[in-house]
């Protein structure tokens, strides 16, 4: 069942709604996002779908497009925020930087174990609590079923980052995953936003052949209300990704709720200023070339702090609006009270705000939207001399909620500790912004889903044909069955696609930039042939298949057992040979890593055979190839693990290094496979094969292939 919605934008944003097709909203946020509500049914997944123009086919018909895939039901109305999707190959920019977009909302029908849903809640913060700074969000999912694919979070209905942490355990009859996310309000609007989470569970991991039908659900916590309340706020930026070797500025703006003295800092991961700016008024627009006062640094990481602190200057500065979710018009003006020009300002009474029980620091209650329940509050009235002499005699009345946390501290009077300034955390956190400057290396990643033919998946498959000499044509014999008629099922994997998202956030938001992303029809059987491959344009490479291993020789590769991908064309399958594959690409751009996500990708025997027979599916210029030497399993984590593990956290308390990639690899298994007892039943076991002088390699310093091969193993999970 399809839903329509013609949607045209212009600056204001409108929407024309035909009421016929289930659309009960649409609307436009003051950032131009556009929040889609439709009539929704109980344990429905939904795929929402765009055009930038219609009847853009020959045949007159519209060339929609994927622009968010399986978003859960809330209930009988469900809404979500287009705010673009940076994930996608190309890009799907913000709505405010698209002329004309028109939606479509395909129901993709009922969860196969919508009778049996997880659960999922936001159990911290609580409903109607205000906050300020960076906000750490506690979401609790449980589910009888034996995986749970993770959790997502949403503010407004726009998806955050994945989860800073998570953990996992299990009672024997029922799994429990417990995730951290971390959110900088400052990068919103001060006003009411709503935060939700979902789950999804699964029967059983589909990754290994012959698994069977694999049963999905899914979980939408109740919607928590929760105040953002900041003296900065609406930190925003230009350029998801900033590139000034491309000709890109980053304009960094945002707005005060006061008219303010403001200070921005941009520094290093090693807590190093690179640039600063600073000004006053009720709002700021810097626009950074890249450069430390005109002198050329690394690409990297960069953070961005803005100190804000209120001047005693009059203001009548606007505090309403929000960055999406709320619906409708923004609300109502509400101006911060001022004294006169020429009246000492440190003097003028002000109506202020603090929670009854002392957890914040006062705050205007102007910055309050109109209408707020007050219930959770003490109104008082006092200057701001008042406020500023109250807080030394009482400590917990602070902004210390609001400073970075980090081990840089604006060199600033007055820091974050009064109501009347604030330190920003380390921005951007919000999606689909980035704090990297310029490229570090270039990725790719490609997946099937096997989805094409629902829950069936594929059984049909023909074997690779092979040709002894002098015999008749054969079928290659697969996982040990001595019938050349035996054909393996391969069922659907749908986490691939919660995984590949999660791996290229994590990618991008350490700098490095996206070459292609391929799904399902987009992948070609061609794409892994040869050395024309498209991963060999990118740095490193991503694959995430279905595999199985030979049991009788391969003629047509040098005799040997060899591994086999099955590669699907619509409700079709046919089998890639590993050694069709010629991975390995020269020069700065060149593809150097190869990581295989499949099952017996890497075998050691096979490995081994096709390695003695010659027909090794990777070239001189590869440094390594990654992958499992047993069944492996797909894990919303397992990627987003091996890009953090690459990337090292060189600003967290105590610092964590970068890893090679070799142990990046076998970490991430460790990590992602950590809490697997009740769907994973044997050992784990990663590889990895390349060149001995690359052992050492990391994304940051590697060397070049000149050494002999090799081939490594660990065991990642044991039961």
């Amino acid at each position: 069942m399809v839903s329509a919605l013609e949607l045209a934008l212009a600056t204001s944003a409108f929407a024309q709604i035909n009421t016929n097709l289930q659309f009960t909203a649409a609307t436009s946020t003051d950032e131009q996002a556009i929040r889609l509500t439709w009539a929704s049914t109980n344990g429905e997944l939904y795929q929402i779908q765009f055009a930038n123009a219609l009847a853009t086919n020959s045949d007159g018909s519209t060339a929609w497009q994927i622009l968010y895939d399986q978003y859960p039901s809330q209930g009988t109305n469900t809404f979500w925020l287009d705010t673009g999707n940076y994930n996608l190959a190309p890009v799907v920019v913000h709505p405010k930087n698209s002329a004309l977009r028109f939606y479509r909302i395909l129901d993709e029908g009922q969860d196969s174990v919508v009778f049996d849903e997880p659960s999922v809640s936001i159990t911290s913060p609580t409903s109607g609590t205000a906050a300020t700074g960076e906000l750490t969000i506690t979401v609790v999912a449980t589910t009888d079923q034996p995986v749970i694919s993770g959790t997502k979070l949403y503010v407004d209905g726009q998806e955050m980052q994945m989860a800073d942490s998570t953990t996992n355990w299990t009672d024997g009859s029922t799994n429990y995953e417990m995730a951290t996310y971390s959110i900088n309000t400052c990068e919103w609007g001060n006003e009411t936003h709503t935060l939700f989470a979902s789950v999804e569970c699964e029967s059983g991991h589909g990754d290994a052949s012959n698994a069977g039908s694999i049963a999905s659900g899914h979980g939408v916590s109740v919607f928590v209300p929760v105040l953002f309340s900041n003296l900065v706020t609406r930190i925003s930026f230009s350029q998801p990704s900033f590139d000034p070797s491309s000709g890109q500025t980053q304009q960094v703006s945002a707005v005060f709720a006061a008219n303010c003295n403001w200070t921005l800092n941009i520094v290093d991961v090693y807590s190093n200023v690179v640039q600063t700016a600073s000004g006053s008024g009720t709002s700021m627009l810097y626009n950074w070339d890249g450069t430390s006062n005109g002198t050329n640094i690394p690409n990297g990481i960069y953070y961005y702090y803005i100190l804000a602190q209120t001047n005693g200057e009059s203001s009548d500065f606007v505090s309403g609006g929000s960055s999406g979710g709320s619906g409708g018009n923004p609300p109502s003006p509400s101006f911060a009270r001022s004294s006169a020009v020429g009246s000492d300002s440190s003097s003028s009474m002000e109506l202020w705000a603090v929670p009854v029980d002392l957890s914040g620091a006062p705050v205007p209650l102007a910055l309050y939207p109109p209408g707020i329940d007050t219930s959770g509050l003490t109104i008082f009235e006092a200057s701001p001399a008042e406020i500023q002499s109250l807080r030394p005699s009482v400590s917990r009345i602070s902004f210390s909620a609001m400073n970075s946390g980090g081990s840089f501290a604006p060199a600033a009077s007055g820091g974050g500790s009064s109501a009347s300034s604030q330190d920003s955390s380390a921005t951007p956190q919000r999606p689909p912004n980035n704090p990297v400057r310029g490229v570090a290396g270039t990725f790719g990643i490609a997946y099937d889903t096997y989805s094409a033919n629902g829950t069936n998946g594929y059984s049909s498959i023909p074997k690779p044909l092979t040709y002894p000499g002098g015999q008749p044509p054969s079928r290659i014999y697969v996982e040990g069955f001595g019938s050349a008629d035996y054909r393996p099922q391969f069922g659907p994997v749908l986490p691939f696609t919660t995984e590949a998202n999660n791996f290229v956030a994590a990618m991008q938001k350490g700098g490095w930039s996206k070459g292609f992303i391929k799904a399902d029809g987009q992948l070609s059987i061609n794409d892994l042939r040869g050395s024309g491959t498209p991963f060999n344009s990118v740095n490193l490479g991503v694959l995430m298949l279905h595999g199985t291993i030979g049991t009788s020789a391969d003629y047509t590769a040098g005799g040997c057992q060899q591994i086999y991908f099955p590669i699907t064309a619509g409700t079709g399958a046919q089998y890639v040979r590993m050694s069709e594959m010629n991975f390995g690409g020269a020069g700065t751009n060149g593809l150097k890593w190869m990581v295989i996500g499949a099952c017996y990708s890497l075998t050691h025997a096979k490995w081994s055979s096709m390695h003695n027979a010659g027909v090794r599916p990777v070239n001189s210029n590869l440094h390594l190839i990654l992958g499992a030497d047993t069944i492996m399993y797909s894990s919303d984590e397992l990627m987003a693990d091996l890009a953090k593990n690459l990337f090292g956290n060189p600003t967290a308390s105590q610092p964590v290094a970068p890893m090679t990639v070799e142990q990046a690899w076998y970490a991430a298994g460790s990590q992602a496979y950590a809490n697997e007892k009740l769907s994973i039943s044997a050992p784990v076991i990663f590889a990895v094969s390349g060149n001995d002088a690359c052992l050492n390699d990391t994304l940051q310093t590697n060397y070049p292939p000149t050494g002999s091969y090799f081939y490594h193993t660990a065991t990642v999970y044991t039961p």
